[in-house]
């Protein structure tokens, strides 16, 4: 009967201990590098909704692990604040986050509310926008908001209220009252020609009365 032959076995300790000690280093490397916080936040695109406010609404005010801290996360957090439309988030080199907002424009206040470009109401905000009266929400209502938001802002600015003030034969006019005081007739076709109010301005010569932008561009003091 042939004997059995025992194999020994040679267990290489110095390639294991290689092994072991990589795997330990690589584990301490990456948890290092998962915990490497965000250096610098970086905020772009916002005119109403305050840097601080988004940091705080985003989460990361303490500055957490740049990894760990998930773009769609914060996209997700930032877009509970109705005035905010949309959120580009950009991670870049040295622990950099960089978060691009766009945010709805506020068109007017009516009732107590303050009206944005998608026609939502919101309570309102501090920021000067016109004051709208007399008109509900139907045709007339939309092309407002569209017309108003072809003004630059310097222009919105000038206006205090706007007040539909149709007439038999217009139904898309508008009485501007502007922060001079002076008065404006102008109607949906030529809301625009606000964008030109500052330059007729000093033609008036510092006259007060009804500009009437709507028809015949003609100018009448006050009585």
């Amino acid at each position: 009967m042939p004997k059995k032959v025992k194999k020994k076995i040679k267990f290489k300790i110095v390639p294991t201990f290689i092994f072991l000690i990589s795997i330990v280093i690589l584990y301490f490397v990456i948890n290092f590098l998962l915990d490497t916080k965000i250096k610098n936040i970086y905020i772009i695109g916002n005119n109403i909704v305050k840097d601080q406010e988004i940091i705080e609404l985003a989460g990361i005010d303490n500055y957490p692990s740049f990894y760990k801290t998930l773009s769609k996360t914060i996209k997700k957090r930032i877009l509970k604040n109705e005035l905010i439309k949309d959120v580009q988030i950009k991670k870049k080199f040295f622990n950099v986050l960089e978060i691009n907002i766009t945010e709805y424009v506020p068109v007017f206040i009516k009732d107590n509310m303050t009206v944005l470009e998608n026609k939502k109401k919101i309570d309102n905000i501090s920021y000067k926008l016109p004051i709208l009266n007399n008109l509900e929400e139907n045709k007339t209502y939309d092309d407002l908001i569209k017309e108003i938001l072809k003004l630059n802002n310097e222009s919105k600015a000038n206006i205090s209220q706007i007040i539909y003030s149709p007439s038999e034969y217009d139904k898309t006019r508008f009485l501007l009252y502007m922060d001079d005081g002076n008065h404006v007739y102008i109607n949906i076709s030529k809301f625009s020609n606000i964008n030109y109010y500052s330059e007729i301005y000093p033609t008036l010569k510092g006259k007060k009365g009804t500009l009437y932008l709507d028809s015949g561009n003609h100018f009448e003091v006050f009585k």
